[in-house]
């Protein structure tokens, strides 16, 4: 049976979109991994993340002081502990990860071979949530041996918290690669720490807003809505009292983290878009 014209006109442009799709997807990978290693040679980083485990570490002590609650208390800091450093890490290389390459001018370089705007921030996204991911992983480990050494068996309700918590940092990826591509770092970061703040109070400021009633309502409801609601994320206290997430608990900050990721990766495209380069 003989290819009909049709047939044979889209197997050229199923190919041509193969190739495409082909020559995307590595531009990605390529953008991602020097980002990868960009970032994890940052001596400052490794200065965090040393100060990071000494500070896991010293959980064993606090735990010691305590009346009887060593391990409550061990896992309680430690989980604390992972949670800030990890937000620290993300704000300081997120928030000058695009800036300094509108500075230096090497974005005339990127941008001058067969790279878009798209495949440039999904890249830097990928690269830096990697870096990200292996730095909670290795304070992981570190707080499961201080855990189990120090009597309370391997803690795997723990992994839901760090889990929402990578969940969680892929949302302020995002955020501090949009402050990065029309802010200075040190204006990033005092814009990410502000909705940091103002994240894990939102339902404070809702229920508040609900009680004083008029324009204070609707501006309540406003900011509910339009910032990301990061205590949707926060399972410490739960597991630290061997409490289980219930399956919603879990599946609900996923399917938000990752459209509100998408949206704000979306606002920095368009915002480096608009940018002199």
């Amino acid at each position: 049976m003989k290819d009909s014209p049709a047939c044979r006109q889209a197997g050229p442009l199923l190919r041509s979109l193969g190739m495409t799709a082909m020559g995307t997807m590595s531009n990605i990978i390529t953008i991602a991994k020097n980002t990868f290693k960009e970032t994890i040679r940052d001596r400052i980083l490794y200065g965090i993340l040393a100060f990071a485990l000494l500070f896991l570490m010293s959980t064993v002590l606090f735990g010691s002081i305590s009346l009887g609650e060593d391990v409550k208390v061990v896992k309680d800091f430690g989980l604390a502990g992972i949670y800030i450093f990890s937000i620290i890490i993300t704000i300081f290389l997120g928030t000058s990860l695009i800036y300094k390459e509108i500075e230096k001018r090497t974005l005339y370089i990127i941008f001058s071979k067969p790279v878009s705007v798209t495949q440039f921030i999904i890249g830097k996204f990928l690269g830096l949530m990697a870096s990200i991911k292996l730095t909670v992983i290795l304070m992981t480990i570190a707080y499961l041996l201080i855990v189990y050494f120090k009597g309370g068996g391997i803690d795997w309700l723990s992994l839901w918290s760090i889990i929402l918590l990578l969940f969680e940092l892929a949302i302020f990826v995002a955020l501090t690669i949009l402050f990065s591509t029309f802010t200075a770092p040190l204006a990033g970061t005092i814009y990410s720490i502000i909705i940091l703040y103002i994240g894990h109070s939102l339902g404070l400021v809702h229920q508040y807003g609900i009680k004083a009633g008029g324009i204070s309502k609707y501006l309540s409801d406003f900011i509910y809505y339009l910032l990301p609601n990061l205590e949707k994320f926060n399972l410490r206290n739960s597991v630290v009292h061997g409490i289980a997430p219930r399956p919603l608990e879990i599946v609900y900050p996923v399917v938000y983290a990752i459209f509100y990721t998408a949206i704000l990766l979306y606002l920095a495209i368009v915002s480096l878009k608009k940018q002199d380069l």
